[in-house]
């Protein structure tokens, strides 16, 4: 099958977590609760995205901050009207001591809420960095805010998700990141690393790739665990806890029909791309070209002649050696052995040019295609 959406750094991290409970979420469309914390923390970064997202200076006020704030408040997922309304004074509080850090040194940042889409050996990832600022030596700082509990302090050093802001940025805007920074705003404490070395950026790409196949393959067996199934919305419908576990039937006629579907696809792009080849070596023959250029590609023919004999001549072919008393020597219309025949110089003049005439020359071209 193929992704049902462009992988993130929370689908990969929900898949690495539990495959059922992607497929539930992403194949299947069924959506999960709202929860207060994702909520807070939205309420927070948009609010972020507006002090910040100023195109000139003056930046906002405080004031004209928090009536924002209050103006998108989020609501959806708290448990009641007492814990929304100590989330939102929280919130607050922190917004205003956070303006009162900042304002001295705000500058206005490359990017806020950047939104990225990228290829990443042919798996399409896609996500957002809350803020890109540009350093003194040009490099690039990127900030994620972090509105949960306290983090680990080690985490930044390795984290997969601002491994892969790093990738998105020198991919997409073409300048080195010099600093990768988790913002964690109920403490004001910044967590901060040096650029990823590219050893994690190549296990981040082969996680990339791993989790792309298996859901390629379809394969979403539960991985129960009481941590997170106790938190799990769709526990009721899992079937961990229902016992309709597929069983190993279900498994192979669905691996069968999944392999039938890629075969089916690779077949008709085969049969594309041999169309394709020959319209590509007809032009370039036409042409006389050995070689020529799309915008990422080229292609290079390579090739020789061979001599060969329509199927209608072949008869005739027969009789002529027959008549030569050659028939023994060759014992069959065969092409390779009819062309050395040719080129034996005691074969008789009148019969190489009847043999000639009745075949004809067959161009074996090649084709080579490499990117540019």
């Amino acid at each position: 099958m193929p992704l049902p959406r462009p992988l993130s750094h929370s689908s990969i991290s929900m898949y690495g977590e539990c495959p059922q409970r992607y497929k539930f979420k992403y194949v299947d469309n069924l959506p999960e609760k709202p929860k207060y914390f994702f909520s807070f923390g939205r309420s927070m970064h948009e609010t972020l995205e507006f002090f910040y997202g100023v195109k000139t200076l003056p930046p906002p006020s405080l004031e004209e901050m928090l009536s924002f704030y209050k103006e998108h408040w989020i609501s959806e997922g708290y448990r009641d009207q007492d814990q929304e309304a100590e989330y939102f004074q929280n919130g607050k509080a922190i917004l205003a001591s956070y303006y009162r850090r900042h304002i001295a040194t705000f500058s206005i940042p490359c990017f806020v809420e950047y939104d990225f889409k990228m290829d990443v050996d042919g798996v399409p990832v896609t996500g957002k960095v809350d803020r890109i600022d540009r350093l003194p030596d040009g490099k690039l700082c990127v900030l994620d805010y972090k509105t949960g509990k306290a983090l680990a302090a080690g985490r930044v050093l390795e984290d997969s998700q601002l491994t892969m802001y790093q990738l998105a940025c020198e991919t997409l805007l073409g300048s080195e990141v010099g600093r990768l920074v988790f913002y964690h705003l109920p403490t004001h404490r910044e967590y901060a690393a040096g650029r990823r070395p590219q050893a994690l950026v190549d296990d981040l790409r082969s996680r990339i790739q791993k989790t792309a196949e298996s859901i390629e393959l379809g394969r979403f067996d539960p991985k129960p665990a009481e941590r997170i199934c106790h938190w799990c919305d769709y526990r009721a419908i899992c079937p961990v806890f229902t016992g309709k576990m597929p069983s190993e039937a279900d498994e192979l006629a669905s691996l069968i029909d999944k392999y039938g579907e890629l075969e089916s696809r690779l077949t008709q792009e085969n049969q594309d791309a041999a169309k394709l080849k020959a319209a590509i070596l007809d032009i370039l023959r036409r042409k006389g070209y050995v070689r020529a250029f799309g915008a990422r590609y080229e292609v290079q023919r390579t090739g020789a002649e061979k001599f060969d004999f329509p199927t209608a001549n072949k008869k005739k072919v027969l009789h002529a050696l027959k008549d030569a008393g050659l028939y023994e020597k060759v014992l069959a219309p065969s092409a390779p052995l009819i062309g050395k025949l040719l080129s034996d110089p005691s074969t008789d003049p009148e019969l190489g040019a009847a043999l000639k005439e009745l075949g004809c020359r067959v161009e074996l071209s090649e084709l080579k295609i490499t990117p540019l």
